[in-house]
């Protein structure tokens, strides 16, 4: 029965813990489920101890290698407190590269229209794919405001083109292996868990950019976990911040580069800089 119990607590706080993750609403405290994938692999643990029967303990060990699988990847989530490149209320760092078509892509020629520019770790990351189908959703939003969406990560060329029917997201998808891009904006963490030769290897910090048509940088969303991303009601309400500013008559009395710090610079939400 403690095999049992184990398994009906770790399936029920997984499944809700995926649940969020889908959602792109991971708590920012998440102690309640480590808590309860603790208690179950102890419970697990003393279920087999007890002389569960083969059932009873298959199921108390995939218990405990679910649980401590959870626990070692979330021990290992956080992301190193990078400084990007670029600044609210500065410039947009421009760059030349091939897509995952390998047609040559030039960030400069998007000037004229907004753009959100996205680094993500990988297709093979499942909070990647959660975050890029929430983004999939406001295809309609952004597309009214005329918005590109430039997204970079690690994979391979083929690897994106593959994957690209995980999420459906229509975007500019450019392929960084050797993180080129990554570094130019200073956003690689040099230790992260991925399915690649050697487990532990340099990866983008996830983060979301905001550049408007003059392509100067309006707001900056960076993960300090992997496993917490951009909502999507916080990308619409800043893209919505951008659009306020740019229509005629707004507020001329301040300096523009301090309000545009004020304005874009999210300091309360963990997740912005």
């Amino acid at each position: 029965m403690l095999a049992w119990a184990a398994t009906a607590l770790l399936g029920t706080a997984g499944l809700r813990w995926l649940q969020l993750m889908r959602q792109v609403r991971l708590p920012a405290d998440a102690t309640a489920f480590v808590l309860v994938t603790t208690v179950a692999v102890l419970l697990g643990g003393v279920g087999l101890a007890a002389g569960a029967g083969p059932a009873g303990s298959v199921a108390a060990g995939c218990t405990i290698v679910g649980g401590l699988a959870f626990l070692a990847l979330f021990a290992a989530s956080g992301q190193i407190a990078a400084t990007p490149a670029v600044t609210v209320g500065g410039p947009i760092l421009d760059f030349t590269a091939a897509d995952d078509e390998g047609r040559p892509f030039s960030l400069a020629a998007l000037r004229g229209r907004p753009v959100l520019l996205k680094f993500f770790r990988g297709h093979w990351c499942p909070y990647c794919v959660a975050e890029l189908r929430r983004w999939t959703e406001l295809q309609p939003a952004l597309d009214a405001r005329g918005i590109a969406v430039v997204t970079v990560c690690v994979d391979r060329a083929e690897e994106i083109r593959a994957s690209r029917a995980k999420h459906g997201l229509r975007a500019t998808m450019l392929p960084d292996p050797d993180l080129t891009l990554t570094d130019g904006y200073g956003l690689r963490n040099p230790k992260n868990f991925a399915p690649r030769p050697g487990l532990i290897i340099p990866l983008p910090i996830p983060t979301t950019i905001l550049v408007d048509a003059a392509g100067i940088v309006r707001w900056i969303d960076q993960s300090t976990d992997y496993m917490r991303r951009s909502d999507p009601a916080r990308v619409l309400a800043a893209i919505e911040r951008l659009r306020n500013v740019e229509r005629p008559g707004a507020s001329q009395h301040e300096a523009p580069q301090r309000r545009e710090r004020r304005r874009y610079a999210d300091r309360s939400a963990p997740a912005s800089l």
